[in-house]
Parts: structure tokens; C-alpha cells; sequence
């Protein structure tokens, strides 16, 4: 029987690098977004438009899941949208823990950070909440992965920084930074849904 994998925010960068590393074989994989998405090509993905303030929406969907993947968040806040530390990346996370109480049978993943410039002090704090929330609630099943700069050619506003970053980690403000490759962070988070380790559960 497959892995049941839902993945909070999955349409965004970091999620659908994950996405490509989950093959169908071997893992059934949901996603919760906000807004309509429709598979293409050969994406077996499952796609739900949810609101995660609303569990009654999206309960019945990760009931029986094995993983639930948090990929929800915002790197910088924007005051045009509205959208800030606590309502897009602490509150979502939140709202997925108090379901996952309730819920015994997922475990929990969370996306988190290694370290960041002083300017992201107050998305580390946000992120250093969730931890908190999740290792006192969830116990043990709450799992952690901290990249850094996570870099694709998709992304190309952060490929240029992040290939040159990796060519600098011999510095150690840089390795705290931790840059690292999408698919190379995707398949780390695979290991840990097939029961591996990943060294991206340790801070450095």
C-alpha cells in the first residue's frame, strides 16, 4: 500500500520540488492550497483547495494520512497583501497541529530554517514557534528538516545566490546558511517519509 503524503502548500516552490521526488509508486500524494490547481502532464498529484483556518474542510483528508507536510510560508511579509509572519507562516502551522492532536495517525514534517541574516530574525522566531508547538504537542511524531537557501533554475532569483553560497560554505556564517539544491532537499525529505535519516534534521 502506498504512502498517503499531504503537503500543506504544496504549490509553492519547495512544494513541488518535493512533488518530483514522490513517485507514484510508492506514495499517494495530496496537496492543500488556498486557490484551484490542475495536475498536468503526467502529475498524478491530488489537489484540494482548501482554507486550513477551516479544518472541517480538509479533516477528512489527512484522517488517514501516514505524513502531513507543512510548506506553507512566507519568506519576506507584505504589507499589500496583508500577509505577515503570524497569519501566513505560525497560524497555518498551527492550525494543522491542533488538527494532527486529534488526528493520531499522521506524522507531522515541518519545514524550518537553519539560520538566516539578522533582517530574518523575526521569520526564524515565527519558524522556532511552530518548533516549539510541535515538539510539545506532537511529541513523537514531529519531525524537523532545516535547510538554508533552498536554489533551483526555476527560481532564478534564487539559483545565481544560491550556486555561488555553495561554492562558499568553507566560510562558516555561509554554511550556517546552508544553501542547498531543491531536488537535493526533495530527496531528503524522501528519505524521511521511507523511514530514513536525513542530515537536514540536525542544526548546525
Amino acid at each position: 500500500m502506498n504512502i498517503k503524503v499531504v503537503i500543506a502548500g504544496g504549490t509553492g516552490f519547495v512544494g513541488q520540488g518535493i512533488i518530483k521526488q514522490l513517485s507514484s509508486d510508492k506514495f499517494e500524494v495530496h496537496i492543500l492550497s488556498r486557490h484551484a490547481h490542475v495536475a498536468e502532464g503526467n502529475d498524478q498529484t491530488i489537489y484540494h483547495a482548501v482554507n486550513l483556518a477551516h479544518p472541517q474542510e480538509w479533516q477528512h483528508i489527512i484522517h488517514d494520512a501516514d505524513w502531513v507536510i507543512d510548506a506553507v510560508g512566507i519568506l519576506l511579509p507584505n504589507p499589500m497583501k496583508g500577509s505577515n509572519y503570524q497569519n501566513s507562516s505560525y497560524e497555518p502551522a498551527k492550525h494543522i497541529i491542533d488538527m494532527l492532536i486529534k488526528e493520531t495517525k499522521p506524522n507531522f514534517l515541518f519545514i524550518s530554517a537553519n539560520a538566516g541574516p539578522f533582517f530574518m530574525k523575526p521569520y526564524l522566531k515565527a519558524k522556532r514557534a511552530v518548533e516549539s508547538d510541535m515538539k510539545e504537542l506532537l511529541t513523537n511524531r514531529s519531525y524537523t528538516v532545516y535547510p538554508g537557501v533552498i536554489f533551483d533554475k526555476a527560481r532564478f532569483s534564487s539559483y545565481i545566490p544560491g550556486v555561488i553560497l555553495s561554492h562558499l560554505t568553507f566560510i562558516p556564517y555561509v554554511k550556517k546558511l546552508r544553501p542547498v539544491k531543491r531536488e537535493r532537499f526533495a530527496r531528503e525529505v524522501a528519505k524521511i517519509l521511507l523511514g530514513e535519516k536525513s542530515y537536514l534534521e540536525t542544526k548546525i
